[in-house]
């Protein structure tokens, strides 16, 4: 991973994902917000506790950083919702219940928040589609992923072989313990324990995107364990009270203010 700094905060970029024309994107860690005490800094979720004026300026911090006007996120279920983002959300109106964002908008950021749940996100250089998926371990179980990358074809005629996809950070295989697996995970999954009761969930989320088409020359994966960094990362394991980071993706176009 790439480590940048704009606007006073610190990100990290996908070094084939960056290279690419036509797409910027971050995920951005904890450090260079305004809110505080258990939220601090750069919390970016209004539904933790936080002050929402804190939280506003933090998000205003991560559109300047990635020179972008407008940032849309959902209200994330751990679901296969999906939402297609197309511009700022209207005055007065709730956010959408989704956990998969998708956009053909140039200029528009899709913002999904994480505290050790995993942010995926898909681009067709083609097509010039972008979605950023919510993936924790109860999307895994659904295949969140695969559907994802089906409703790019469905919807945008997007082929899957053309996709490159990017994996966030997330729970790694040395703090990703389910003590409950067996009742949580169906029996296909547990092939991915690496010792009792530990996943290696971004191995699987590799798979799946292999599994749903996309090359596997195409997916980077961060490797970075968000209960192991708490300098970068929230991470609800680690913490249980907290704030969450954000990852952003959205299609070049317009040009920077």
């Amino acid at each position: 991973m790439q480590v940048g700094h704009s606007h006073g905060v610190k990100y990290y970029l996908f070094p084939r994902l960056a290279a690419l024309p036509g797409v910027r994107h971050a995920v951005f860690t904890r450090q260079g917000g305004v809110s505080r005490g258990a939220f601090a800094s750069l919390n970016i979720s209004f539904g933790v506790g936080d002050d929402p004026g804190a939280v506003r300026e933090n998000r205003r911090r991560l559109a300047a950083a990635l020179g972008l006007t407008t940032l849309r996120s959902a209200r994330q279920v751990h679901g296969l919702g999906a939402a297609v983002i197309e511009g700022p959300l209207p005055a007065g109106q709730p956010p959408e219940t989704a956990d998969i964002l998708l956009t053909t908008r140039p200029g528009l950021g899709l913002l999904i928040a994480g505290a050790d749940c995993q942010a995926v996100m898909l681009y067709d250089p083609g097509r010039q589609v972008a979605a950023n998926v919510h993936c924790g371990w109860r999307g895994q179980v659904q295949d969140v992923l695969g559907r994802a990358v089906r409703l790019l074809k469905v919807e945008f005629g997007c082929r899957p072989e053309d996709l490159h996809a990017a994996i966030g950070p997330g729970l790694g295989p040395c703090c990703a313990e389910f003590v409950n697996y067996r009742r949580e995970f169906p029996r296909e999954l547990w092939d991915y324990q690496v010792r009792p009761g530990y996943f290696d969930l971004w191995r699987l989320s590799t798979d799946q995107l292999a599994a749903a088409g996309v090359p596997p020359g195409r997916i980077e994966c961060a490797r970075l364990c968000t209960r192991c960094l708490p300098e970068d990362f929230y991470s609800y394991r680690r913490e249980r009270t907290t704030g969450r980071h954000g990852a952003v993706i959205a299609l070049s176009g317009a040009p920077r203010p």
